[in-house]
């Protein structure tokens, strides 16, 4: 089933982006998307162009990053639905894709990370916990790129909140490091 296997290609990016070795993710993700071709939905396509955009910034590849973005904004299906219904791990819509498009942005020092995510921020659904986090730590870094230190902190403070909520190990690493630079 090429769908589901170029998308556990793709969470295995992940893990090697984790264990610092993002350029072998950037690499991964690529198989992962060439894997899928055209037969994959629409929804699954635009994950991995995203998928690829992150890699792509966590290697220090802010061109070819900013190409996967627009290539996964392109790909996305219109309209509020977020599950894919060829493949029901996948949840995204323009909404998910422009907090993970700040994320990306925010990453690469763009000024434009801050846009994108105060409207995903606005358009999520609340219920998303785990999801506001990620948002409220991706903009806490947007705004320190920005050198705007209390809207960094205040963000942070709220991701801090929101992931011990959640117990997530991930997001609690990410307001850590971002905390030790204010």
């Amino acid at each position: 089933a090429p769908m589901y296997l170029a998308h556990a290609m793709a969470e295995q990016a992940y893990v090697l982006c984790e264990a610092g070795r993002p350029a072998l993710g950037v690499d991964l993700v690529r198989d992962a998307r060439r894997t899928v071709g055209q037969s994959g939905s629409a929804r699954l396509r635009a994950w991995l162009h995203a998928a690829e955009a992150e890699m792509c910034a966590y290697a220090g590849m802010p061109d070819d990053a900013r190409r996967a973005l627009d290539a996964a904004l392109a790909a996305i299906p219109p309209g509020p639905e977020d599950r894919d219904p060829d493949m029901l791990s996948i949840f995204l819509n323009g909404t998910h894709l422009a907090r993970w498009q700040g994320n990306v942005l925010a990453m690469l020092g763009d000024g434009d990370a801050v846009t994108s995510l105060y409207g995903a921020l606005e358009a999520m659904d609340p219920s998303f916990v785990r999801a506001r986090a990620g948002l409220h730590t991706d903009l806490a870094h947007a705004h320190l790129t920005r050198a705007e230190y209390d809207d960094a902190h205040t963000h942070l403070r709220q991701a801090r909140l929101l992931a011990g909520r959640t117990g997530s190990v991930r997001q609690r690493r990410r307001v850590d490091m971002l905390s030790a630079r204010l």
